[in-house]
């Protein structure tokens, strides 16, 4: 019976391991896909985090720290003029163009956190007083790191302690607390700072400066931010940042000696240029990719060849099948799309059960992403683009075989 043999489709005996072995394809390729999402969700996080705004421009920046132990000044007064004179020398070293103090390093953090009220504002208690990184630096601070001023003025050599307080806050601040408001007509009062780990009263400053947003809590966040000149509240420990000619690498000697001519016995500690701390910051989001886009690709290895078994295992059992088709007046096209298709389905139905399994990774996943939704709609269906695709090419090989059959030679051997 002619119509039988079709509608079996060559299904005997071993129609039982080929079910099982289809059921294992499709349990592969859910697999695939969930591995394939999660791997794909990683690289459009690190893609989004290695093109984020980081208010700075990092190329020929170096910076580092200079661990002067505190019993260097017996007296608060002396800072200033030790600082001074250390960043005069920076300055004067061939192929320095600018210089600058800071108690923090862009990517890393301010330093400093500290509550803030505005002058003219309901009173608050102190407890509920907002807060906002805190940082001191020295005129230059902002030139230096490439660090656009929007607004007013940056800091000059004229904002010194005999001069009135001033402060610059960045343009988060200003969106947050100064909404429909001149910031440069704000005052703000935050708590003094006193070398050796002391806090003193509330100080006003006046604000003259808004710059553009730094990323300052890695390259994740953005908060809001407080500078003051470091002459008005100089600090014992600061970390230096130099922007170069050339390769910063190039003169970190000549750094080493401008400063032990200062100071003999300080050496500079964490000497990194911007892009090295900006990769080093990248650096987890980068093995996340990683790991997860090697599980994907063996995943996708192991559905590709789960598929080429199972469809070389089909076109075997389907050999009278496909002689006897052709014995009728099939086209061997014909022929090549019957396997092509069954290959599809599969993969196809894989997809749907791994679409669930990828949801999941990518609610796992949420914390450790930026800028990417637990269901990314793109991204998923880019993958199950590559899925098919993959299915695609394993079932070519077995179908094109099939498409070869010789249909008395199969019909001999029934």
């Amino acid at each position: 019976d002619l119509n039988e043999v079709l509608k079996k489709g060559g299904r005997t005996s071993s129609g039982v391991r080929r079910r099982v072995g289809r059921a294992l394809v499709v349990a592969e390729f859910a697999l695939a896909l969930t591995m394939l999402a999660g791997g794909g969700l990683a690289l459009k996080s690190f893609w989004n985090l290695a093109r984020v705004d980081l208010g700075i421009t990092t190329d020929h920046v170096l910076t580092f720290n200079l661990p002067v132990p505190e019993s260097r000044f017996a007296q608060a007064e002396r800072i200033a003029p030790y600082y001074r004179q250390l960043l005069e020398k920076i300055e004067s070293v061939p192929g320095v163009k600018k210089a600058a103090l800071t108690t923090g390093i862009p990517t890393r953090g301010t330093g400093i956190g500290m509550g803030f009220t505005i002058v003219g504002a309901p009173p608050v208690d102190p407890s509920a007083r907002p807060g906002a990184g805190f940082q001191i630096v020295t005129p230059g601070y902002h030139d230096t790191f490439g660090i656009r001023v929007v607004k007013g003025r940056s800091f000059d050599e004229g904002d010194t302690a005999a001069g009135p307080r001033v402060a610059m806050v960045n343009e988060r601040f200003v969106n947050r607390y100064f909404a429909g408001v001149d910031p440069l007509q704000q005052r703000i009062a935050v708590n003094q700072l006193i070398p050796f780990g002391k806090v003193g009263p509330p100080v006003e400053w006046q604000i003259v400066g808004v710059f553009h947003t730094v990323r300052n809590d890695g390259l994740r966040d953005e908060y809001p931010e407080i500078d003051v000149p470091f002459w008005q509240s100089p600090m014992p420990r600061v970390s230096v940042a130099v922007r170069t000619d050339g390769n910063p690498n190039n003169v970190i000697g000549s750094l080493a000696t401008a400063v032990n001519s200062i100071d003999p016995d300080l050496p500079l500690a964490g000497v990194k240029t911007m892009d090295q701390i900006v990769t080093e910051q990248l650096a987890p989001d980068r093995f996340a990719m990683v790991l997860f886009g090697g599980f994907a690709v063996m995943a996708l290895l192991l559905a590709m060849i789960g598929v080429y078994g199972v469809m070389t295992f089909g076109v075997a059992q389907r050999t009278q099948e496909f002689g006897l088709r052709m014995a009728l007046g099939a086209q061997r096209s014909r022929v090549l799309n019957l396997v092509l298709k069954e290959g599809t389905i599969l993969a196809a139905l894989g997809s749907i059960v791994g679409l669930g399994g990828a949801y999941l990774v990518g609610r796992a996943m949420q914390s450790t992403l930026y800028g990417v939704e637990a269901l990314d709609v793109r991204a998923f269906g880019v993958v199950a683009l590559v899925l098919l695709v993959a299915a695609l090419l394993a079932c070519f090989l077995p179908a094109w075989r099939a498409s070869r059959i010789e249909p008395m030679e199969a019909l001999r051997h029934q």
